[in-house]
């Protein structure tokens, strides 16, 4: 009960201080697409699967994406076209939701 409470808490404050409108939770369909598009190169057509890079030791760390907020999507894309060499998603496509859906709610630690 404490995780969850903790994790409402962190998305609370996350999109509090990035400025945006408070929105409804993601659903866990959403999260599980973000998960397997973050596990696997297929779906979003780059060479390597951003899991790759971001496990263990280097998993993505919650106080990283608080401070990033409204600005993940540019990240995700730089990523997506500096290290996993795909193009770009529009920020406001399905898979770019999915993905956002999935950092800020299971991923991070």
């Amino acid at each position: 009960m404490k995780k969850i409470i903790f994790a409402l808490l962190a998305v609370v404050c996350a999109v509090s201080f990035s400025g945006v409108a408070l929105a409804e939770a993601p659903s866990a369909d959403l999260i599980k697409q973000g998960e397997q598009l973050f596990n696997a190169k297929e779906g979003l057509g780059v060479k390597f699967a951003c899991i790759m890079c971001h496990k263990g030791q280097k998993a993505i760390k919650k106080s990283e994406v608080e401070k990033l907020g409204a600005t993940l999507p540019d990240v995700i894309n730089e990523y997506i076209v500096k290290k996993s060499k795909g193009t770009a998603i529009a920020k406001d496509s399905d898979q770019m939701k999915a993905l956002v859906a999935y950092i800020t709610n299971e991923h991070s630690v």
